[in-house]
């Protein structure tokens, strides 16, 4: 299990009269109890830091423990070979704290404040070349604003590091003609030094699995399948068969070759131990089956494990990105409509979704584009289709977050999803209003003009919730840029 560490360090001097020691005791306890609440690791460094030889020696033993972050406590003005020696401990972020004085007049006690001006400005300028990012704190370990802002970096770099543990396939390579999802996974592997991905599963590894499985466990996840969802179509239940006669197996339902995939790829993520799948859902399937498997990818999620669809490796891993700091399901969308009216877009997708998302009003089986294969014929029964989960989704603040660029850049936003009475498309789809982009408002045109302006990728990746604050966090440590905004213009736009 991948763990965040944290290390509290006191640094002082001794000419500032302050009970120093007090002070520094009530944040060892303070932190403590935030180490058990937000599931972290805790180091103590009981030895307050008074010396440049202090500095090194503590240096030492926060390498050797291997920490994550360093919450350097000015508990008084201190000297500055401390955070130019602190600063440069090998893997350990640097966070600058400063309490409140004991008194508001007469000799000043702790001068705390002052101190971690002085030690950013060290890292700034004297240590320029080492590009070294610091983030500042103030307050008591009780108050609300310092425990806030100190959250928010533990569930961002919690989930870097955990992004730099993660195991990721692709299987059967990017949607044809998807171009725009293309991507240099060696920027990825830099970007989360230590992240693995494999590219070269295929769809006929996944294929075998699924028909190798004994009918007695695919009955009975068929029965579970249609236990769980609301309501589905009888076109469901019609039989089906491989397109290539000299691959033909025996004629399965459409629910039971769904039923075989979503264990062939639960037994396929048992086997290699990933953490998120981006998955090549088409055309491979409608080749074999006339068949797509959005309520498959929707079940992976569910499980836990990240799953994009179309073979969108960056979209798969900013899901995980944000499904690690939410610890929560995300799911990945297309936007596919607008409403200047109400400000909304209609966040679509054909019927992938996790069922975390419909929590109130559930969801049913559907089959995907409505009755019509995928050259738009219609097919008597909807047969061949592939079967989707048709959901609207929950009222809710939910957040977007994309790498795009060269991996340099991440697309970033947040809104309200309506409560469902406006009409929508068949799929698994809600309607997203009071629209924010890097957590400022913006309007439904200037959203979409913004994303077309730049050349976004058409894939959005949603958890539920307001992570804005930590998605931004991790996008400052990474050196990340964000999609500014264009407002619409009549004219050419390029950025």
């Amino acid at each position: 299990m991948v763990r965040f560490k944290v290390a509290l360090v006191g640094a002082s001097q001794l000419s500032f009269p302050g009970d120093k020691i007090s002070a520094f005791g009530r944040s060892i306890d303070g932190m403590n109890t935030l180490a058990k609440a937000w599931d972290f690791d805790l180091y103590i460094y009981e030895k307050q830091v008074i010396t440049e030889a202090d500095a090194l020696e503590c240096k030492a033993v926060l390498e050797a423990e291997k920490v994550d972050f360093i919450m350097l406590q000015c508990t008084s003005f201190a000297a500055g070979l401390v955070v130019s020696t602190l600063a440069r401990t090998k893997d350990a972020r640097l966070g600058l704290w400063a309490i409140p004085e004991m008194r508001p007049s007469g000799i000043v006690s702790f001068n705390s404040l002052c101190g971690i001006n002085m030690y950013s400005a060290i890292v700034a300028h004297y240590l320029k070349e080492y590009n070294i990012a610091t983030k500042w704190y103030f307050g008591d370990v009780e108050d609300a604003r310092f425990q806030r802002r100190f959250q928010i970096t533990v569930r961002a770099l919690r989930a870097i590091k955990k992004m730099q543990h993660s195991n990721v396939a692709l299987v059967g390579g990017i949607a044809p003609g998807f171009n725009d999802l293309y991507d240099d996974e060696r920027k990825l592997i830099r970007l989360f030094d230590g992240i693995r991905i494999n590219r070269l599963h295929e769809y006929g590894e996944l294929k075998d699995l699924a028909h190798s499985i004994p009918q007695e466990e695919v009955d009975a996840k068929v029965a579970a399948l249609k236990a769980e969802a609301g309501a589905y179509s009888d076109a469901i239940d019609e039989q089906i068969n491989e397109v290539d006669p000299s691959k033909a197996v025996r004629k399965m339902s459409l629910l039971e070759v769904n039923a075989r995939y979503a264990l062939a790829y639960e037994k396929f993520v048992a086997k290699y131990g990933y953490d998120a799948l981006a998955v090549s859902c088409w055309p491979k399937f409608q080749d074999d089956y006339l068949f797509s498997v959005c309520a498959v990818v929707g079940e992976i999620n569910d499980k836990g494990v990240v799953c994009g669809c179309e073979g969108d490796l960056t979209s798969t891993i900013s899901q995980l990105l944000l499904s690690y700091i939410a610890e929560d399901i995300t799911m990945l969308m297309d936007l596919s409509a607008m409403d200047e009216n109400d400000n909304s877009v209609m966040m679509w997708h054909c019927g992938p979704a996790a069922k975390r998302f419909c929590e109130k009003k559930g969801y049913s089986y559907s089959l995907n584009y409505s009755g019509k294969d995928h050259e738009g014929r219609d097919l008597d029964h909807a047969v061949g289709t592939g079967i989707t989960r048709d959901m609207v989704f929950d009222e809710d603040v939910y957040t977007i977050a994309r790498l795009t660029g060269e991996s340099n850049k991440m697309f970033l936003a947040s809104g309200v999803m309506q409560d469902g009475a406006k009409a929508s498309y068949n799929g698994s789809r809600g309607w997203l209003g009071q629209l924010k982009l890097n957590r400022k408002d913006i309007s439904a045109l200037d959203f979409f003009n913004t994303i077309m302006v730049h050349g976004f990728q058409h894939h959005f990746p949603m958890v539920k919730g307001d992570y804005t604050e930590e998605v931004m966090e991790v996008m400052a440590w990474l050196g990340l840029s964000p999609v500014e905004e264009v407002p619409y213009e009549n004219y050419l736009q390029r950025v």
